[in-house]
C-alpha cells in the first residue's frame, strides 16, 4: 500500500506574507533543522575492518558528521574534535569496528506465509514487516536488497525516521510468466479474464506478464513505483506450488525486454533461477545478478565469471535449516558444488539470506555467516556482506536511493553505517550469529541505534 503526500513545498510562496512573518518562518525552520541535526560522533581506540581489509597497526579514530565519515586517522595523529555543536565520543576499547552488514536477498514485506498473506488484512502484514525490519537492523544489517514484495511504503517510513530499520533497495513485485515462480494463484483459480489481477498481484507481491509488451509494462510499473532494480523469475522455485524446479521460464526475447527496460532507467535485472539453462539464458539476455543458482553446472559458472555477473546464493536456508524434500532435495544437494565452482572461477559472490515468512525464519539471518565457513574464510565472508554487496547495489546507478555516498566500506566520505563487536570476527566469525550479545554498538547514517558500551 503506497502513501502519497499531497504537500508540495516547492509550490509554497511568501508572496502576500509580511516580511516579519517570513523572517519568523525562516528562523523557525533554521532552528528546527539545527535541533534535528545529528551530533558529531567520534569513535576512538578502534581496530578497523574497512570492508576490504583489516587496517593493521595503530588503533584508529573515526569522525562522523552529517551521517558520513569525515576522517579515519590513527589515534596518535587524530586532531582535536573542534566541530561546532554537540559531540558524542565512544571509546571502542580496542574492539573491532566493521561496516554495517548488507543482506542482498531478503523479503521484509513477506512476514507471513503466502496463504496467510492472501487472507490477512494488509495493514496487519505491514505492521509485522515493520517489526521485522527493526529486528534486521538490530542484527547489524544496516542495508538490505528486497528481492520481491511491496516494500516501498516500508522504505519510505524508515527513510523518514518514522520507524527504525535498514536502508532498503526495493525491487517491487517479482515479475513472472503465467505458471511461473511469481504466479501465486491457487490451482483452481480461473484464467485471468481481461488481465484482472489476483489479490497477490494487486497487493504488490508478484506481477504476471506474458510476452514482450507485457513484460515491458510490468518492469516500467515497478520503476514508476520506485524500484532500484528489477526482479524476474526465470525458473521454477520452492515457495511456488505449481512450477517444477527444472522449468525454464521466459523466452530470450522476454528477458531481453526486461533488461532493456531496466537499462533505459540506468539499472539492472536480477533473476531467480536454479538450472543451467535458465541461468545461461538470463546471462545471455544481459542480467547482472543470479539469485540462488544451486543447480548450476561447470560451464555456466564459467560464463558467469567471464561476464562479471554476480552470484547471489544462500547457504543456511538451503543447507539444512529445515528438511529438504521433493523439489528442495536437489537444491540442497547442489549447494556444495555451486560454492566450489564459484571459487574456482573467481565469481563475485554476494551475501544474502532469503529469509521470509515467520519470525523464526527471520531469526536465521545471521546464521548465514557460519554456514559459509566450509567454503570461504571469515575475511572473504565479511567482504561479501559489506564491500562486495555494495558493488552489487551500486549497479542501480541513478536509481540508487542512497547514492550520496558509498555503502559497505569505512572510508572518508562513506555513509557512517558501522558496528562495534566484542571478539575477533576474523578468528571467530560465528560470534556474529549472536548479535544481541556481541554487537555492542550499531550506527546507521551517523545515528546511534544501539550502544551497550559503558
Amino acid at each position: 500500500m503506497k502513501c502519497v503526500s499531497t504537500f508540495q513545498p516547492w509550490r509554497f510562496s511568501l508572496r502576500g506574507v509580511s516580511a516579519l512573518t517570513a523572517s519568523l518562518l525562516l528562523g523557525a525552520a533554521a532552528w528546527a533543522a539545527a535541533s534535528n541535526a545529528a551530533p558529531t560522533l567520534v569513535i576512538k581506540n578502534a581496530r578497523v575492518f574497512d570492508g576490504r581489509t583489516l587496517r593493521s597497526g595503530a588503533r584508529l579514530t573515526l569522525r562522523i558528521t552529517d551521517g558520513k565519515i569525515t576522517a579515519l586517522q590513527t589515534d596518535e595523529s587524530a586532531t582535536s574534535v573542534g566541530e561546532a555543536g554537540p559531540v558524542t565520543v565512544i571509546d571502542a576499547g580496542g574492539r573491532f569496528v566493521l561496516p554495517g552488514f548488507i543482506d542482498a536477498h531478503v523479503h521484509p514485506s513477506i512476514p507471513l506465509g503466502f496463504t496467510a498473506l492472501r487472507e490477512t488484512d494488509p495493514n496487519y502484514a505491514a505492521n509485522r514487516a515493520a517489526i521485522e525490519a527493526r529486528a534486521m537492523l538490530q542484527r547489524g544489517f544496516t542495508t538490505i536488497r528486497d528481492m520481491g514484495g511491496p516494500s516501498f511504503g516500508l522504505k519510505q517510513a524508515i527513510d523518514e525516521g518514522l520507524i527504525e530499520g535498514p536502508r532498503i533497495f526495493p525491487s517491487g513485485a517479482m515479475i513472472s510468466q503465467t505458471s511461473g515462480h511469481g504466479d501465486f494463484r491457487s490451482r483452481d483459480a480461473d484464467a485471468r479474464p481481461s488481465n484482472t489481477p489476483d489479490v497477490m498481484e494487486s497487493r504488490g507481491y508478484g506481477a504476471i506478464a506474458d510476452g514482450e509488451a507485457a513484460v515491458l509494462t510490468a518492469v516500467r510499473e515497478q520503476l514508476r513505483s520506485g524500484a532500484s532494480q528489477i526482479k524476474v523469475a526465470a525458473g521454477g522455485g520452492l515457495s511456488s506450488m505449481y512450477d517444477p524446479i527444472d522449468s525454464v521460464q521466459y523466452l530470450d526475447s522476454e528477458l531481453k525486454a526486461a533488461v532493456r527496460a531496466a537499462a533505459d532507467w540506468g539499472t539492472y535485472v536480477a533473476v531467480h533461477a536454479y538450472t543451467p539453462t535458465a541461468i545461461r539464458r538470463s546471462v545471455e539476455a544481459g542480467v547482472k545478478s543470479i539469485e540462488h543458482a544451486h543447480l548450476i553446472d561447470d560451464g555456466t559458472m564459467k560464463l558467469i565469471g567471464e561476464r562479471s555477473v554476480f552470484l547471489s546464493p544462500q547457504a543456511y536456508v538451503f543447507g539444512g535449516a529445515f528438511p529438504m524434500t521433493g523439489k528442495g532435495a536437489a537444491i540442497a544437494t547442489g549447494l556444495d558444488r555451486m560454492m566450489k565452482l564459484a571459487k574456482q572461477y573467481n565469481v563475485r559472490v554476494a551475501f544474502g539470506t532469503d529469509v521470509f515468512g515467520a519470525p523464526r525464519v527471520y531469526g536465521w539471518q545471521t546464521k548465514e555467516f557460519g554456514a559459509r565457513l566450509q567454503w570461504f574464510t571469515p575475511l572473504e565472508i565479511l567482504r561479501q556482506a559489506t564491500s562486495i554487496n555494495a558493488e552489487l547495489l551500486a549497479l542501480s546507478g541513478p536509481r540508487n536511493p542512497y547514492g550520496g555516498a558509498a555503502l559497505g566500506v569505512l572510508e572518508q566520505g562513506a555513509w557512517a553505517d558501522l558496528l562495534i563487536v566484542d571478539g575477533d570476527p576474523l578468528e571467530n566469525l560465528r560470534l556474529l550469529e549472536d548479535p544481541e550479545r556481541n554487537l555492542r554498538v550499531i550506527v546507521k547514517s551517523g545515528k546511534i541505534v544501539k550502544n551497550t558500551l559503558p
